[in-house]
């Protein structure tokens, strides 16, 4: 709908934004549906690249086949229309003396992402995962039991994971041990930044799952690939 030109010029607030940009309450919104299906889509993509390695009929191949065809093609719609609506780039650029009692802590609250991350770290049996659910609890769980690796995601329920990321790397306890992110957010900007804030990498859902493994092997040392 138009505006009409005298009305231009009676109140500054009625004027829109310039063409290609996009209000703020618009951008957040963006993000935040980008984030939700890049979450899902996450889980879709994972299992069905784990089912692909099963040994499965000819018909059953296909089907997971196209299952990941339109999954991915899906994929590559959120990040056109959604995760970069104003046509930006999407690419980005321990010492402690406590017991360790587990090599990755994965401070997730989505049940679904974790569930693939645990299937996906079967094919590292040597691995032992735990789950935190909430920020407070997985700083908690790090400082008592001084996992290898903290995969952290960064929409929790009670802290945003860049506090986490904050708390973890100004205590003690938890200070060289090296975080991951991994978030359905892909916006270059929040990707610098969790990194300039001592991320040791940012992988985004939906994630390859080789890309995956091998952070995994290089920040959880020989415990990922001892037989």
């Amino acid at each position: 709908m138009s505006i009409p030109n005298d009305s231009l010029n009676k109140d500054d607030s009625q004027i829109t934004p310039d063409q290609g940009e996009l209000w703020p309450e618009e951008r957040s919104w963006h993000h935040r549906l980008s984030e939700t299906l890049r979450t899902r889509l996450n889980a879709i993509i994972g299992f069905s690249e784990l089912l692909a390695l099963e040994p499965l009929s000819p018909n059953a191949q296909g089907d997971v086949k196209q299952i990941l065809k339109a999954a991915r093609d899906l994929l590559e719609v959120t990040n056109r229309e959604l995760s970069h609506p104003l046509g930006q780039s999407c690419d980005a650029a321990t010492g402690s003396t406590r017991q360790r009692t587990c090599d990755l802590l994965y401070i997730e609250d989505d049940f679904a992402n974790f569930t693939l991350v645990e299937r996906i770290l079967e094919l590292r049996p040597n691995l032992k995962l735990k789950h935190a659910t909430l920020g407070h609890l997985g700083i908690q769980v790090a400082k008592t039991e001084s996992p290898r690796l903290i995969l952290l995601d960064l929409n929790l329920p009670d802290l945003h994971g860049a506090e986490v990321l904050q708390v973890l790397q100004k205590t003690p306890e938890t200070a060289k041990i090296p975080v991951v992110v991994l978030s359905a957010n892909a916006i270059p900007t929040q990707i610098e930044k969790l990194l300039a804030s001592g991320a040791r990498n940012y992988l985004t859902k939906p994630f390859d799952i080789d890309q995956f493994l091998a952070v995994v092997d290089e920040w959880a040392g020989s415990a990922a690939t001892t037989a």
